[in-house]
């Protein structure tokens, strides 16, 4: 950098260097200097270049947003039937647009500042101001159109799209790196939320299905398990006789043994070992056809759980609790059930809930009814209870959750606008409460 010497005054002298080259003698037009400089020409046609392809990038954003390809992805196919770039590809789009498009306004200043004199400078603000309305409303305009016509121009610019990406990602890659590594960006496949499922189906039924699809990821064993109370098991001292009953009032194809109690199970039965052996007397060793049981803990999530059902080959696992405890069980078709909803099948009661209406607003529940029928039933939201039912499925463990403690016959406890009076109970359940809806 070097400064002229034509005057002693510091303010007249001009700065001239690589990037600001000293001004030559030029011609004066109606009051205004022309520049006379032979590189001027090349930068314009550099410039509306830039600015062309800025609004071509532009363009191609508006079209796929309004297609709503993006924001729609279970509609996509498959890479290999279309071109449509995923949200992270239209993002790195959006870089090399924006970074053209700042390069292009950097040449247009460095322009003006060369070929402007100084003393122009109120001029050198309107045009870049003139120059920036104008391309504010091109831009708009490109937008627009893309946008009216995105059906049309998806399929005819995909591959174009495409070879774009693929040449500009040394540019992007760099950006997206740290994106992720900040946590700003997410890895492809965790856009999908359950709002975006739920605004996608056009009936309940369909909507109930996606909200379970979303939710299946994030549902342990612990919530679709069946409660350790409801657990129908064998004792592993019966005789065969005497199993044989037992099993014929069950209804149940898989039956977990224990020994003592259901803290100590020995093994899961599988009816159809028996078949092979049901002419054999009462002595008959059954206890040999036990299969090997699968614990699992109370937050094992759903989806594992499905694989190793899968890859194990079984259908039902023992869930403990943290001391070691059996607290539940859980088999494929509960799984099934939290994302189709209740199977019934022709071992299935008639009634799913059992409970008696009083009067129009007074019923009388079991304290084993779950927390969602009772809201369906009652005319509730689901979320009804949310506050105060803590970790709590069903009607008693609601109430042990008000009451902070074990509640005896004849108690009452209030939730807004919903009344409960223990009918029955002993010291270890909840047998039968009455509930009473103030309004509905």
């Amino acid at each position: 950098m070097k400064e002229t010497e034509d005057s002693d005054d510091p303010l007249s002298r001009t700065r001239t260097g690589i990037l600001f080259p000293q001004r030559s003698t030029q011609p004066i037009l109606a009051g205004v200097i022309i520049p006379i400089d032979f590189l001027a020409p090349y930068d314009l046609i550099l410039i509306i270049f830039l600015f062309i392809i800025s609004l071509f990038l532009s363009g191609i954003r508006a079209a796929y947003a309004a297609s709503g390809a993006m924001e729609n992805p279970w509609e996509r196919k498959s890479d290999s039937e279309n071109n449509l770039p995923s949200r992270i590809q239209q993002l790195a789009l959006s870089i090399v647009q924006r970074a053209i498009t700042l390069f292009a306004l950097l040449l247009a200043a460095r322009l003006a500042w060369i070929h402007l004199q100084i003393d122009q400078s109120e001029l050198v603000t309107w045009v870049i101001l003139g120059a920036l309305a104008f391309w504010i409303w091109l831009d708009a305009i490109v937008r627009y159109n893309s946008a009216r016509r995105a059906n049309e121009l998806i399929p005819k610019i995909s591959g174009l799209t495409q070879f774009l990406i693929k040449i500009c990602r040394p540019l992007t890659q760099p950006i997206m790196k740290l994106g992720y590594t900040f946590g700003v960006l997410t890895l492809e496949g965790a856009e999908i939320t359950t709002e975006m499922l739920e605004a996608k189906a056009e009936s309940e039924e369909e909507t109930d299905l996606l909200r379970g699809l979303a939710n299946f990821r994030q549902t342990n064993a612990k919530k679709a398990m069946q409660a350790r109370l409801h657990i129908t098991a064998f004792d592993i001292e019966l005789n065969f006789h005497e199993l044989m009953d037992k099993i014929n009032k069950s209804g149940y194809s898989r039956v977990p043994v224990f020994r003592d109690d259901l803290d100590h199970i020995e093994g899961i039965l599988n009816v159809k070992d028996l078949l092979p052996h049901i002419h054999l007397d009462e002595h008959f060793n059954w206890q040999k056809l036990l299969r090997p049981v699968y614990f699992i803990p109370e937050s094992k999530r759903l989806d594992d759980l499905m694989k190793d059902f899968q890859n194990r080959r079984v259908h039902m696992a023992i869930v403990v609790d943290e001391y070691g405890g059996t607290g539940g069980l859980i088999t494929l078709e509960d799984i099934i059930e939290e994302i189709f909803g209740d199977i019934n099948d022709e071992y299935d009661e008639d009634d799913e809930v059992n409970y008696t209406q009083v009067d129009e607003n007074t019923y009388v529940f079991e304290g084993k009814v779950l927390i969602n029928d009772l809201c369906r039933l009652l005319n509730l939201e689901t979320d009804y209870f949310d506050e105060v039912r803590g970790s709590s499925e069903s009607l008693a463990g609601l109430l042990l959750e008000l009451f902070s403690q074990m509640p005896r016959a004849g108690e009452v406890a209030t939730h807004r606008e919903v009344t409960f009076k223990v009918q029955s109970a002993d010291k270890k359940r909840i047998k039968k409460v009455r509930v009473l809806v103030l309004e509905k």
